[in-house]
C-alpha cells in the first residue's frame, strides 16, 4: 500500500509469474511421485555411482563421494521421498544452506559463478565446481550477489529413466 499504483502492478504481476511458475513445478513432481515404481537401493546405489547420473562427483555417501555438493549420507533422515524428487528434478527450487550460489562481478565486468567458500578481507573464494576454485581479490570485487541457479544439472529426471529415478530415491531415502 506504501508504494506506487505503477509498482503494485508491476509486484502483482511477478507474484503472478513466481506462483505460476511454483504451481507448475508442484503439478510436475506430483505427476512424476504418482507415476514412480517401486524403488530398489541396490540399483539406486548403483544409479548414484554411475557415470549417467554422475552424484558422486559432487555428494558424498558416508566417506565415499565429492565434497562439492552436501553430504547425502542422512538425507533420508531430513528429506521426504517428495523433497528428494524435487530436489532432482528441480535442483534451483531450494538451496541447502552453505550451497548457495554466488554471482561475483570483477572489476573488468566478468561474473564469475560458484559457491562461496571464503569471503575475507583479502580474498573471495569460489568453488566452480567439483575440482575447481577461482580466487578473486577482494580488490577486484565489485559486486557479489545470491545467485538463481543450482550448480547442480538440471534435467537428471530426463537423463535418468522414471526406474532408475525410483531407484535412486529408494538408495537416497531407505525404508527402515
Amino acid at each position: 500500500a506504501k508504494y506506487s499504483a505503477p509498482v503494485q502492478t508491476a509486484g502483482e504481476e511477478l507474484v503472478t509469474r513466481l506462483n505460476a511458475d511454483s504451481a507448475h513445478l508442484n503439478a510436475r513432481i506430483t505427476k512424476l511421485a504418482a507415476e514412480l515404481p517401486a524403488g530398489d537401493e541396490r540399483r539406486g546405489q548403483a544409479v548414484f555411482n554411475s557415470t549417467k547420473a554422475a552424484c558422486t562427483a559432487c555428494h558424498a555417501i558416508g566417506y565415499a563421494g565429492g565434497k562439492f555438493g552436501p553430504d547425502l549420507t542422512r538425507i533420508g533422515q531430513a528429506r521426504t521421498t517428495r523433497d528428494l524428487l524435487e530436489a532432482i528434478v528441480a535442483p534451483s527450487a531450494t538451496f541447502v544452506q552453505g550451497y548457495e550460489p554466488f554471482t561475483v562481478t570483477t572489476r573488468d565486468g566478468v561474473q564469475h559463478f560458484g559457491l562461496l567458500r571464503k569471503n575475507s578481507p583479502d580474498e573471495v573464494l569460489l568453488a566452480t565446481g567439483p575440482q575447481t576454485e577461482e580466487r578473486l581479490a577482494r580488490a577486484d570485487v565489485t559486486e557479489m550477489q545470491p545467485g538463481t541457479a543450482s550448480l547442480m544439472p538440471q534435467g537428471l529426471d530426463q537423463i535418468l529413466n522414471v526406474q532408475e529415478l525410483a531407484d535412486l530415491i529408494a538408495f537416497l531415502n531407505p525404508k527402515k
